[in-house]
């Protein structure tokens, strides 16, 4: 997420209504390097905001991520984790306790995504998915 004020600036383009549950997914979000699930963003926020709704949270998110200020992983079955850094990186999943780690193009070397027309094709965005052990579990 590029800032607080940009994605404010972004959702009221949008129409879409700023409530102080809806501020405090965004404010959440910033900075947040865990890659939160739906679930665990309510029941963090839940404590706090006791009127905060699972739609409300979820319906953020899609929001969110519609005008590109966040991006959905399936990286699991069961539910969709959200990861507000949309710059260029990849995701490390621990196969030991399912952390999301996050892995800069400077850390893995020459590595390059083929984004633009490739073989007749137009890719916008890609995704880059390591399984292994974390530094931590290892």
């Amino acid at each position: 997420m590029q800032s607080f004020d940009t994605a404010i600036s972004k959702l009221r383009s949008e129409g879409f209504k700023l409530t102080p549950q809806r501020l405090s997914v965004i404010r959440y979000l910033i900075g947040n390097t865990s890659h939160p699930t739906a679930a665990v963003i309510y029941g963090d926020l839940k404590k706090k905001y006791p009127s905060l709704s699972f739609s409300t949270v979820y319906n953020t998110l899609n929001m969110l991520e519609k005008i590109g200020e966040i991006r959905s992983l399936n990286l699991f079955d069961e539910f969709l984790n959200y990861d507000p850094d949309t710059g260029t990186h990849f995701h490390l999943v621990c196969r030991e306790c399912n952390a999301i780690v996050d892995i800069f193009p400077h850390d893995v070397g020459r590595f390059e995504l083929p984004l633009g027309e490739v073989a007749g094709h137009r890719i916008d965005a890609a995704q880059v998915v390591f399984r292994g052990i974390c530094k931590d579990c290892r």
